[in-house]
């Protein structure tokens, strides 16, 4: 996989607290482009190393390290959206900094997205900004990682916030100006095709499948998920905790949390700043988000108290065993149903491992039931459905009709389009009903003259209920018979009929 070349740079402090022991060998593991202690060298050290993206661990206090960030894209060739800043309070031990600091490598190295984030105009100009000639800043709005063309994703996220608007490409954000940056449509879409530029799926997978190669397996790991705003993080010694910096908590999809689980870490979502503006969506989106994963009864904490978080990482740390640990393949995103594909392997996965209610709902994975006494096998919602929930395979003597509820994300074209009425959705999917399965199926009608397959029985039969309810007799010439005999029946009693007539 193409990777962007990545840099890292710690303060003074940092280095003491690391040593250069530890440094040497993420520079080796994480393959990186350059890693030194700030200094004023650094601008010309990133160019000529043509870094461009970086990971900085200092403590957050530094002034000259925040200077130096607040202006990297004019003093070198890196993003601001392609910036990974560490506390050095997250880290508790050689083994787990050493982990953390891979993990946000691998996430630095894939921001790609941050590339089609335009320059917003300034406008609140300082005079400092003014003599710094900072005309421009950049916020990261969802941008639309590829083409897509499902109308249900464009329909749903245009309608959870008005600056989301269709294109001939899919859903984009009309006016970034105007974007809160929340994340918000992204967290809630079901394919995840508008991404966080500093927060993207492929970004989430390597930051993920890092942490599993790398952390101690001494203690349960705890993937903290949070913004930017947080402060302080509680010290456990019962376990490891990993900071996952989103840009706000409403961000994070069902997926994410799924993977985390099934890699061998337990997810905890902190929205810690109660001034943010972001609040009420990161509630709302933890409202609606999974609950827990599903046939099983491990929960994904929401908090919004520093006192509060403390309580639950220790009640997880205490409660959780050690989880296998597992590499999600990175490729999974590539195919058209994306984060689907990830819920779907994080469900799978831990099925393998251990014994799921079956029963269990899985939210967001709709259901629809096709009733066998009205469905006629004509292949309508084959056609229709857009995440090719439907297939029809033919044998030499029998039609079938599937369907894979696995990737139903309640479109309901299937539904509207089906002439007969017989398909239905009835609300969410249990974990026993994934996978592919058949519904109808029937035998296949022989033409009476040559024997040659035509369609089912069950379209048969509609085709001539139809034709009797117009009046037209003989139907067996209609239904019975295949295409070429039929023609040469027609030309037959043509000519008989110009034959009489020519007679008389």
């Amino acid at each position: 996989m193409i990777r962007l070349n990545v840099g890292l740079i710690v303060s003074k402090k940092a280095r003491e607290i690391l040593g250069d022991e530890l440094l040497v060998s993420i520079f080796n593991d994480g393959e990186i482009a350059y890693v030194a202690e700030y200094g004023d060298f650094i601008e010309k050290d990133l160019k000529e190393n043509s870094v461009n993206a970086l990971v900085v661990v200092s403590e957050s206090e530094n002034r000259n390290i925040k200077d130096f960030l607040s202006n990297i894209d004019e003093l070198t060739n890196i993003h601001p959206l392609s910036v990974e800043v560490l506390d050095i309070n997250w880290l508790q031990s050689r083994e787990q900094a050493k982990a953390l600091i891979l993990a946000y490598i691998s996430k630095a190295s894939l921001s790609f997205l941050a590339r089609r984030v335009q320059p917003l105009r300034n406008k609140n100009l300082t005079r400092r900004s003014l003599l710094r000639r900072k005309l421009y800043y950049y916020k990261p709005y969802p941008v639309l990682a590829q083409e897509i063309s499902f109308e249900r994703e464009m329909k749903y996220l245009s309608s959870l916030c008005e600056l989301v608007v269709k294109t001939p490409e899919g859903p984009q954000v009309s006016d970034p100006d105007k974007c809160t940056s929340c994340g918000f449509c992204s967290g809630m879409s079901f394919l995840g095709y508008l991404e966080m530029p500093n927060f993207s799926t492929d970004q989430v997978i390597a930051f993920i499948n890092t942490l599993s190669k790398y952390a101690p397996t001494d203690k349960p790991g705890i993937v903290l998920i949070t913004c930017n705003r947080i402060t302080d993080i509680p010290k456990l010694k019962e376990a490891y905790i990993y900071p996952l910096i989103s840009p706000c908590v409403s961000s994070v999809h069902d997926s994410f949390l799924t993977a985390i689980l099934v890699s061998g870490f337990y997810p905890v979502l902190y929205s810690p700043d109660s001034s943010c503006e972001l609040r009420d969506r990161a509630k709302i989106r933890a409202e609606v988000a999974i609950k827990r994963f599903p046939g099983t009864e491990i929960r994904f904490p929401y908090v919004e108290d520093l006192n509060e978080l403390e309580d639950v990482l220790r009640n997880v740390a205490s409660n959780s065993l050690m989880l296998t640990r597992n590499e999600i393949p990175q490729d999974i995103v590539l195919s058209r149903s994306r984060r689907r594909n990830l819920l779907l392997w994080s469900i799978s996965q831990f099925r393998s491992q251990s014994k799921l209610n079956e029963e269990d709902e899985i939210p967001g994975v709709f259901k629809v039931v096709v009733d066998p006494d009205k469905c006629v096998l004509c292949g309508v919602c084959v056609r229709s459905c857009q995440m090719l929930v439907f297939d029809i395979k033919n044998t030499s003597s029998s039609t079938t009709l599937y369907h894979d509820l696995s990737y139903c994300i309640g479109s309901q074209r299937c539904v509207r389009n089906c002439p007969e009425g017989a398909i239905t959705l009835v609300g969410s999917v249990k974990i026993k009903e994934l996978g592919n399965r058949s519904v109808v199926s029937a035998t296949i009608g022989k033409c009476k003259y040559c024997g040659k397959p035509l369609d089912s029985i069950k379209v048969k039969n509609r085709v001539s209920e139809i034709l009797m309810s117009s009046g037209i007799n003989d139907i067996e010439d209609y239904v019975d018979v295949c295409n070429d005999c039929k023609q040469k029946n027609m030309s037959k009693k043509w000519v008989e009929k110009t034959l009489g007539l020519s007679k008389k």
